[in-house]
């Protein structure tokens, strides 16, 4: 048994559809909505279509380098720049791992002067400290999302795998059509060979 999920854009559309139909039913009313950069963006953006709201803030926070590899504190790398002084902000990412990426994007939300904040992830990990107020699934595998693949895949190369090991492993082979499949394998190899590793 694969310690991947891994997920298809499909599975993202559907899971945000969910995801907005539960805040709609909450009757919370949202002002902004912010997504937590990389991850949350694609998320935030659908969601904000789906409940008609114009209003889309970022922040960046790092905190993974890798696979199951994280930095000893999640670090601010782009700051927010919209005014959310007396707004109800929802929060969004795509996972709540650990959930200090969400903590810190909580607690810069409530400095810039949020009058309610709440938070809305894909998936939470069974581990993470925060829960979101609003979530799809629960899992505690490494979540690969479509915006991750080429990402994932190059990591696993350069932990050793060959490439057909690693797409195996992803999946990708059931998940990608040939042509795709193909892209992401020449890509992933000449990105990997570039920086010098396998």
């Amino acid at each position: 048994m694969s310690r991947f999920l891994v997920v298809t854009w499909s599975d993202i559309i559907e899971m945000i559809f969910e995801l907005a139909r539960r805040i709609y039913a909450s009757g919370t009313r949202i002002d902004v909505v912010v997504a937590v950069l990389r991850g949350g963006y694609i998320i935030a953006k659908v969601l904000s279509d789906l409940l008609g709201i114009d209003r889309i803030a970022t922040l960046e926070i790092k905190f993974y380098r890798g696979i199951s590899d994280r930095a000893e504190r999640p670090i601010v790398i782009q700051p927010m720049t919209m005014d959310i002084k007396d707004k109800v902000v929802l929060v969004v990412d795509d996972v709540a791992d650990s959930g200090r990426t969400l903590e810190v994007a909580v607690n810069l939300v409530r400095l810039h002067g949020a009058k309610e904040v709440y938070t809305a992830t894909l998936f939470v990990k069974p581990k993470s400290i925060v829960i979101p107020d609003y979530y799809v699934e629960q899992t505690d595998k490494w979540i690969v999302f479509p915006w991750e693949y080429g990402e994932t895949l190059r990591q696993l190369i350069e932990k050793g795998y060959d490439i057909d090991s690693a797409v195996k492993e992803l999946n990708l082979h059931k998940i990608l059509n040939n042509k795709m499949l193909k892209t992401l394998i020449t890509i992933a190899k000449s990105s990997v060979s570039s920086t010098g590793k396998r």
